[in-house]
């Protein structure tokens, strides 16, 4: 099951307002058990090939988009969305066209 949570508030902000986007953003991670947390940037169109992970991992797009299937489902999270993948839930994604800056957050 794909955990899909509502837009807060940081769409269609200047920039330079990002990084107290991601500070807020890792206070909601803590929060929900994601202690260790980072943000991490691709390139457009890098693809992650189907894998799992031994632990609940979450992530939050700050700039540009992905698109993630799981569960036989596909789809796309832009600036503003956060989606949770569950510990040894198979799942891939792909980078969209701008590239897409996020933060990853486990529970260990």
């Amino acid at each position: 099951m794909m955990a899909v949570y509502r837009r807060i508030g940081f769409v269609g902000r200047m920039r330079t307002k990002i990084k107290s986007d991601i500070e807020k953003w890792q206070k909601v991670f803590v929060k929900d058990g994601y202690e260790q947390n980072w943000v991490h940037t691709d390139q457009p169109g890098y693809c992650y090939a189907e894998h799992e992970h031994p632990i609940d991992t979450a992530y939050a797009v700050f700039i540009g988009s992905m698109v993630v299937e799981m569960n036989g489902r596909s789809q796309v999270f832009n600036e503003g969305e956060r989606f949770d993948v569950p510990k040894h839930v198979f799942h891939s994604a792909k980078i969209g066209p701008k590239g897409c800056t996020f933060l990853i957050g486990v529970r260990v």
